[in-house]
Parts: structure tokens; C-alpha cells; sequence
């Protein structure tokens, strides 16, 4: 067990963890003022902001799926134009192949102009490709979608921000909190992922109409909370 203050000043660190280690000296925060606002000015005036939510399932129920395959079920999307924010949301029928419902109403959702910002590109552009080649027909515009996309956690990934209280994680779920300290998924009865996905996979095997319809609510709510805090952390950076 060695202390952040034992660590010998000769030790080879990358970049990150010197950032992290002066970080926790110092007890204050590290911020990179002109690599934020490279970021920031790469970006359009109108944005939304995009996360998705997918299960999995071993024993996969509908045509052309493969056992643990991650299936888009849900997303949240926040519009910023200027002064306003619109909401857009979708969340699909937990009995039907949800995929072509997603990419028709994402789709839709997305028409208006500005770049489309997720929260570790990766995997919104992976599940994008993914439905690509089972959905060839919306090539087009899901490769559109994909191209203007970028990613808001490349600057805390690379610690253009760092605060102590991140403790080394650059997730959405340690950043937020360390931004916006008024804005927590501490309150919200499905928190996280895995949860939102065996959440969406229970609702098939009920039968209680007022269950259904909170497992939903909870659904939406903890989507919508992924995108409104992507909003507020981008206010964040704003204001640097």
C-alpha cells in the first residue's frame, strides 16, 4: 500500500497520471484552458445531445440476432439551439424487434442541423454500424447521423479537466458530479446501464399495468438524465 505523497519523484509516469498526482497535491482542480477551447470551438452552435441505451439476450427471440447481441432499446436526446432546448426520447416496445423502431425514430429525431455529441463515441457509433448491416436500407442516413458525431468526453479522457474527486475515472458518472454538484443519479430509481437493460428485460415477464408503466417511467427518466447532464457539463466547460 503506497500513498500518493510516497511516490518517488524519479518515477516514469505517463501524462495522466502526473495530471492526477499534481491534481491530488495541490487538492484543486487541473484544467487545460486552450485544449478546452480547441474542443469547444470545434463544435456547431446547435447540438444534440445523444446517449442510447441496450440489452443483450443469450438465447436471442428475434430473426438475425446473435446471442448477446447489443440491442438498441432506448435513447435520449437533448437539442440545444441557441437559447432553447427541446427533449426528444424514444423507448421501444420490449415485446418487438426494437432495432428498426430506433433507427426510424432517431432518424426522424435528428433532421435538424448541428453536430450529434455522445458521451464516449465508441459505442453509439458501433451500434450505429451494427444496425447498418442488418438494416442496409438506412445506410444513408445512419452513416450521416455517424459523421456528425463527436465526442464530449475526450476532455476528460485526456484530463483537460481533472478535479480529485473524479478519482482517476473520466465516466459520465464521476464527472458529473464533480461539475455539477446539484445534479446526481443518487435519486433516480435506475441509475445506471445494467440496470436500465434487466430493467427493460423484466418488463416482459410482468403483468402488473402500474409496474410496467414505472419500470418505463424510470426508463425515460434515467435516459433523460444521461443527456441533460451532458448539457450541463458542456455549460461547464462554457464557462472556462
Amino acid at each position: 500500500h503506497i500513498n500518493i505523497e510516497d511516490i518517488p519523484v524519479e518515477t516514469k509516469l505517463s501524462n495522466n497520471q502526473k495530471v492526477e498526482i499534481e491534481a491530488y497535491k495541490q487538492n484543486g482542480n487541473i484544467i487545460f484552458k486552450n485544449e478546452i477551447r480547441e474542443f469547444l470551438s470545434s463544435l456547431s452552435e446547435n447540438i444534440y445531445h445523444l446517449d442510447f441505451e441496450t440489452y443483450q439476450m443469450a438465447i436471442p427471440e428475434f430473426d438475425g440476432v446473435k446471442p448477446f447481441q447489443q440491442m438498441p432499446f432506448q435513447y435520449s436526446a437533448h437539442y440545444e439551439n441557441g437559447q432553447d432546448i427541446e427533449h426528444f426520447e424514444f423507448l421501444a416496445d420490449p415485446f418487438k424487434d426494437p432495432r428498426e423502431y430506433f433507427i426510424r425514430a432517431l432518424i426522424n429525431d435528428m433532421e435538424n442541423e448541428g453536430d450529434i455529441l455522445v458521451y464516449n463515441i465508441a459505442f453509439e457509433r458501433g451500434r450505429l454500424n451494427e444496425l447498418i448491416t442488418f438494416f442496409p436500407k438506412y445506410t444513408d442516413e445512419l452513416e450521416s447521423i455517424i459523421l456528425r458525431m463527436k465526442d464530449l468526453m475526450i476532455p476528460f479522457k485526456n484530463k483537460w479537466y481533472y478535479t480529485p474527486s473524479m478519482k482517476g475515472s473520466y465516466s459520465i458518472k464521476s464527472v458529473l458530479p464533480s461539475l455539477c454538484p446539484n445534479f446526481s443519479y443518487k435519486n433516480l430509481e435506475i441509475n445506471n446501464g445494467s440496470l436500465a437493460s434487466s430493467s427493460y428485460a423484466l418488463i416482459k415477464s410482468l403483468d402488473d399495468v402500474n409496474q410496467i408503466k414505472k419500470i418505463k417511467y424510470n426508463l425515460l427518466e434515467y435516459c433523460k438524465m444521461d443527456t441533460l447532464a451532458m448539457v450541463k457539463i458542456l455549460d461547464v466547460l462554457r464557462k472556462i
